[in-house]
C-alpha cells in the first residue's frame, strides 16, 4: 500500500486504544504475527486514504485520529457511512468480499493508520484459525449496527439522529468524564452522517444548546447534559 512503511507502524503493546482493537482478542503468537506484518503511515486532514472502487491490497486500523467512509450520489451529495475511531478495523468488508471498494474514505484530523496486507494476513488467518471468528464476530455486530442504522433513518425524529451522531463521536479522552466533548466533527459532517439537510442539523443544535444540553465551544461541541442527550438519541430506550 503506498506510503505505508515497517518504521511508521505504531507499537500496540503501548497502545492505550488496544482494548478496542482486534488486536488484544489474538493469541499471543498470533499478536507477535500481526506486530510483525503490520506497516504504518500519517494522514492529514481530509486526505484520501481510499478510493471508490480501487480494489482492497489488505485491511486498516486507525490508531490515531479517525476516518470517514462516505458515498455520493450522481450529483455530489455526500453521506458518511461510518466514522473509524481508534482502534478500530476498516477496508475489511471489501477485503472479505474480494471486490472493489463501495464507499470513499479520508481521514478526519491528522490522522495515524496500520495496514496489514493480504498475503501477511492470509498466513495469519490460516496459521490461527481462531482469528476467523473474531473478524466473523465483528462483521455480525457491523450488520446489527447497520439494521440499527436503517431503522433510525426511517422511524427517528431529526434532533434524534443528532443526538445519536454526537454521542457516537464523542472524544476517547472525555468519554467518562462529566461533560464529555466532540473533537472535529463539523456541521456538515453531522448532516453526512444522518442524512439530514444542514439547516435542519443548524436549527437542531442551536435548540439543543438554547435547553442547555451541549455548549458549542471554538473547537468541540461540549455535552452539558448527557443523560438528556442520551434520552434523546433513544427516546424509548428501556430504562
Amino acid at each position: 500500500m503506498n506510503g505505508f512503511i515497517k518504521e511508521n507502524a505504531p507499537d500496540c503493546i503501548s497502545c492505550r486504544f488496544k482494548t478496542n482493537c482486534i488486536f488484544s482478542l489474538l493469541e499471543p503468537a498470533a499478536q507477535k504475527a500481526w506486530s510483525e506484518a503490520k506497516l504504518g503511515r500519517k494522514f492529514s486532514d481530509d486526505e484520501e486514504i481510499y478510493p471508490e472502487g480501487q480494489h482492497p491490497a489488505g485491511i486498516f486500523v486507525v490508531c490515531k485520529g479517525r476516518a470517514k467512509v462516505m458515498s455520493s450520489d450522481a450529483r455530489g451529495q455526500q453521506m458518511i457511512n461510518a466514522i473509524r475511531h481508534p482502534g478500530e478495523t476498516f477496508g475489511h468488508i471489501a477485503f472479505f468480499a474480494d471486490t472493489e471498494y463501495t464507499s470513499n474514505c479520508q481521514a478526519m484530523g491528522d490522522t495515524v493508520l496500520s495496514f496489514v496486507g493480504k498475503k501477511p494476513l492470509e498466513i495469519l488467518l490460516d496459521t490461527w484459525p481462531k482469528t476467523y471468528k473474531l473478524f466473523l464476530h465483528k462483521l455480525a455486530g457491523e450488520m446489527r449496527s447497520l439494521q440499527h442504522k436503517l431503522k433510525d433513518t426511517a422511524y427517528k425524529p431529526a434532533r434524534s439522529k443528532v443526538a445519536r451522531a454526537m454521542i457516537n463521536a464523542v472524544s476517547f479522552k472525555s468519554k467518562n468524564t462529566p461533560n464529555p466533548a466532540i473533537h472535529g466533527l463539523k456541521r456538515t459532517e453531522i448532516a453526512e452522517i444522518t442524512g439530514l439537510a444542514l439547516e435542519t442539523v443548524v436549527r437542531t443544535l442551536q435548540d439543543m444548546e438554547k435547553r442547555g444540553i451541549i455548549k458549542r465551544e471554538a473547537k468541540c461541541i461540549r455535552i452539558l447534559d448527557h443523560a438528556m442527550l442520551s434520552k434523546i438519541a433513544d427516546p424509548h430506550a428501556r430504562k
